[in-house]
């Protein structure tokens, strides 16, 4: 379970710093910025589901200028017990939007939390603040 989960997440943070080292210093996040990385304890038979609110709270986002663009990263795996789970990797423009978001968007984590499920004694949707690193 761990290995292919841990390998899964090293494809993912891969992908994200590939994305990183094609920018410019410029368009690498900066000081205030909050890139996150989230993993999402999807209910087995919810993934369909899951998905498409995932797509809408980026849309979202996106809508009301709350992220940058890229990098966003979504992969999907199983664990060994053959659950399934998402990994999603965002910046948010501020580090106080998580914290002050606004209504509409905390209704749909609210319908993203449904679909999730507390696994390993970790929340639905596990979020940790990452720092990106670019190697020229």
């Amino acid at each position: 379970m761990v290995q292919n989960k841990s390998l899964l997440m090293i494809a993912a943070l891969a992908f994200t710093l590939s994305l990183f080292a094609q920018k410019t210093a410029s368009e690498l996040p900066g000081p205030g910025t909050e890139t996150v990385y989230s993993i999402a304890h999807v209910k087995p038979g919810m993934e369909t589901r899951y998905a498409q609110l995932s797509a809408k709270t980026w849309a979202l986002y996106r809508k009301l200028d709350l992220v940058l663009p890229l990098p966003h990263v979504v992969v999907r795996g199983m664990d060994a017990r053959n659950l399934p789970y998402f990994v999603e990797i965002f910046t948010w423009k501020s580090a106080d939007i998580p914290d002050h978001a606004p209504a509409e968007v905390r209704a749909v984590w609210q319908e993203l939390e449904g679909a999730c499920e507390k696994r390993d004694g970790r929340p639905g949707i596990d979020f940790t603040e990452v720092t990106a690193v670019a190697v020229k």
